[in-house]
């Protein structure tokens, strides 16, 4: 596909539109747009009424997918499905894998609950008020998605609401909700069956988008909506070999979905949704922010990327949760009425919030290790379940197989000249699943012949294709286990012959065509590459300040600790002092006490001493009295008084010897 300037696309799709419905029947015009969709071959089964075999309305998905997720009211898309507990770096088009198919090219199978219908009809819109939402649609497609592929990389992305309401028909234009919508995979890992465990890191979208310029869209073709612009042919034969292929058939309902070696059941219902609708049995006006499904990490830079290429340009996660919910609302409205104008509006708004955005995108890049870690752990955790789901399909296939009877069938081809949007078999202006005249008997009786006629050639269709199918899986099961063979014993040298024969195809590809965009995407690499080298250089000096930082603050605690230390000591110190001083205090105490008790004991035997001496000397002064008597003549000496007759008691002091 050609890489076409984006208001000159825009301008063509609303001519064709307007051409077309100019031709249209005022039935037709309309009629709402049911691309591609499923159900039985035209021509009511036998017993069956007359609504059997009509188109669903907008129930089936507020029925089914309801105990899967949250419905709730947006202001611009009337009623939006979020998924419940998803897990950390949940985005859509990531846990499943790319089947080819030959009716639809690339069929994205996932084991998702919900994947049924939110990978085949509507559109993924992302906002930070709802995180991940889904719009439904009437519109079945292999995958709405849009392609990117270079540098040994392929890419997808889902396509992005294009207008107010439920998306009904064709988009009008092929763009991403955001730019962290894109999953990347290298080429080698296209045929791997969990494609989660293999896709690039965010951060580097804008490097593999500017290394791929080849990029396609869904296109009508036969009837129906077919993701054919990149064949498995283009891969190289050790990975064409690894690729699943399969036939398309239809089941009755959801519950029934199976694949084999050779088929894949998938359930398709015809919708029509019209202008007027009930809501959800069950909604809610806003959703609390642990239950959304958010975009924790950013792409690295989205500056002068994408700009001449349709489809590329979508705002970054961080800008949209940079800005009001206003201003938000205000891009979604340019978005629906003029491209142009919402990619100034966009420019403006990238300019105006760089330095809060690359604050977001800085914050994000330091979580990223972290991040990436609970992605892991979340994919680990949904792998059991999904290998049961699996389990489950190949189970329902030997059951389809053993069916007598009710066996799914092809999907009807649209007649030559048919116009997109009307349903197979209805005449304008007829009602959808009526039945012809009962009176016409004979034009039944034709109907129903054709039937069987239709039914014989695709039962004979049916098994030639098997035939077809085995020998080439029995030829593919040889080239698998040679293959094998050969990379046990030359896997580096099969990756470089790979890897050389990708690049040289490349090159050839690009030499006549996109020469010039060659060099405006080695431009940008290097300039990003330059950017990357002043981050890693800012980052280094960041990095050697922290280290210079965290060096202070150790010094600085170890002077505080040496400093604590010393106080302890000094404290200790002083506390020894005091206890020293207060046992020298007790010690001159008990001191003083024992000197004042000897003190007191010698004045006490002092006291004594000089009583016993004024004792002897009253006893001395009485010996003398007594001796002075005795000297005196018996005339001179005194009376004694009674007193003094009384007799002294011996050894008392004047007592006679």
């Amino acid at each position: 596909m050609l890489g076409l300037n984006r208001p000159l696309l825009v301008a063509g799709l609303t001519a064709s539109l307007l051409a077309t419905a100019a031709i249209l029947p005022a039935p037709a015009q309309n009629a709402p747009m049911r691309l591609a969709q499923g159900g039985p071959p035209p021509g009511p089964p036998p017993g069956a009424g007359p609504q059997d075999n009509g188109p669903m309305d907008v129930n089936v998905f507020y029925d089914q997918l309801s105990r899967y997720g949250t419905w709730v009211e947006h202001p611009d898309y009337q009623f939006v499905f979020i998924p419940n507990d998803v897990g950390q770096g949940w985005r859509p088009y990531q846990e499943g894998r790319w089947v080819w198919t030959d009716q639809y090219g690339w069929y994205w199978e996932s084991y998702e609950p919900f994947g049924w219908a939110t990978y085949h009809y509507g559109r993924w819109g992302y906002d930070p008020s709802y995180g991940w939402f889904w719009v439904p649609g009437d519109t079945w497609s292999p995958a709405w998605v849009t392609w990117r592929k270079g540098g040994g990389r392929t890419g997808w992305a889902p396509v992005a609401p294009d207008r107010p309401g439920y998306a009904v028909g064709q988009p009008a234009y092929y763009a991403p909700p955001v730019q962290e919508s894109w999953v990347f995979v290298e080429d080698r890992y296209m045929g791997e069956e969990d494609l989660v465990s293999y896709v690039a890191p965010i951060p580097e979208i804008n490097v593999y988008l500017d290394a791929a310029p080849d990029y396609y869209e869904p296109s009508w073709a036969d009837g129906y909506y077919v993701n054919r612009g990149f064949g498995y042919d283009v891969y190289d034969a050790p990975i064409r070999d690894r690729l699943y292929t399969r036939d398309v058939v239809y089941v009755d309902n959801r519950d029934q979905l199976f694949y084999d070696n050779g088929r894949l059941g998938i359930f398709a219902p015809a919708i029509a949704i019209g202008n007027q609708f009930s809501p959800p049995p069950r909604y809610e006006r806003r959703l609390d922010p642990g239950r959304r499904a958010m975009i924790r990490q950013y792409v690295r830079d989205d500056r002068d990327w994408g700009r001449d290429r349709p489809g590329m340009f979508a705002p970054s996660a961080a800008l949209l949760g940079a800005i009001e919910p206003e201003r938000r609302r205000e891009l979604r409205e340019a978005r629906f009425n003029n491209p142009d104008i919402y990619r100034r509006q966009l420019e403006q708004m990238q300019r105006q919030r760089a330095d809060q955005v690359e604050k977001v995108r800085r914050e994000a890049a330091a979580r990223n290790a972290v991040l990436e870690q609970q992605r892991r752990q979340a994919v680990e955790q949904k792998r059991q379940e999904f290998r049961q789901i699996r389990d489950q399909y190949r189970v329902r296939a030997q059951q389809v197989q053993g069916r007598p009877e009710g066996r799914p069938g092809k999907r009807p081809a649209v007649a030559p000249g048919a116009v997109p949007g009307v349903r197979p078999g209805v005449a304008p202006g007829a009602v959808p699943g009526q039945r012809p005249d009962a009176g016409n008997a004979a034009q039944r009786q034709q109907i129903e012949r054709q039937r069987v006629q239709q039914e014989q050639m695709r039962a004979q269709q049916q098994r030639q294709q098997a035939d077809q199918l085995r020998q080439q899986q029995q030829a593919g099961e040889a080239q698998r286990r040679a293959a094998e063979q050969q990379r046990a014993q030359q896997e580096r040298a099969r990756q470089q012959q790979a890897g050389e024969a990708q690049r040289r195809a490349a090159e050839q590809q690009r030499a006549q065509q996109q020469r010039a965009q060659q060099d405006r995407a080695a431009e940008q690499q290097r300039a990003q590459q330059q950017r990357a080298q002043q981050q890693r250089a800012a980052e280094q000096q960041r990095t050697q300040q922290q280290r210079a930082q965290q060096q202070r603050a150790a010094e600085q605690q170890r002077a505080q600790q040496q400093k604590a230390s010393q106080q302890r000591a000094a404290e200790q110190q002083r506390a020894q002092q005091q206890r020293a001083s207060q046992q020298q205090q007790r010690a001159a105490e008990q001191q003083r006490a024992q000197q004042q008790r000897a003190s007191q004991q010698a004045q006490q035997r002092a006291a004594q001493q000089q009583r016993a001496q004024q004792a002897q000397q009253q006893r001395a002064q009485q010996q003398r009295a007594v001796q002075q008597q005795r000297q005196q003549p018996p005339q001179q000496r005194p009376a004694p008084n009674a007193q003094q007759r009384k007799p002294v008691p011996p050894g008392t002091p004047g007592a006679p010897q």
